[in-house]
């Protein structure tokens, strides 16, 4: 029997409004482990499974972050990304891809897509909370881009 998913679903705290982190993965297990590493951060997760579950959220809740996995079944993070880049009111709100894939096409893909941050796997817990501080910490314009993490 598979595991249940945590409660990765629960509107946000209205205490944590501005400290909330929008998880984007099909692997309901890869959600279940960012959800814990985000929230021992002090943050609010909310996690998706697919695009369309992450445009729900965002029609409801603005997150500081978007953690998108690139490598999904029915719509690919690229192709997210692209959609919550045409949502002017996200414009704003840094965007993060999850991923193995660290070629330089990746990585161009990624950009153009609307990406600002590659995170890369496995994950490591520090390396990712200094990333996720990092992109809570402002607010981000076109072309705002750190390096691969």
């Amino acid at each position: 029997m598979p595991d249940a998913l945590p409660d990765i679903r629960t509107p946000p705290d209205p205490a944590n409004k501005h400290k909330i982190v929008l998880g984007v993965d099909d692997t309901p297990r890869h959600l279940r482990l960012l959800a814990q590493c985000i929230r021992a951060g002090g943050y609010t997760f909310l996690g998706a499974t697919s695009c369309a579950e992450c445009m729900s959220f965002v029609a409801r809740v603005k997150p500081r972050l978007i953690l998108l996995d690139v490598s999904m079944p029915e719509v690919d993070g690229y192709t997210i990304c692209r959609r919550l880049r045409a949502d002017t009111s996200l414009n704003q709100v840094p965007i993060a891809f999850l991923t193995s894939r660290n070629t330089p096409d990746d990585v161009r893909i990624g950009l153009e897509a609307g990406a600002n941050d590659f995170i890369l796997k496995p994950l490591a817990f520090a390396r990712l909370m200094e990333r996720v501080q990092y992109w809570t910490s402002r607010r981000v314009g076109s072309g705002m881009l750190a390096r691969p993490a």
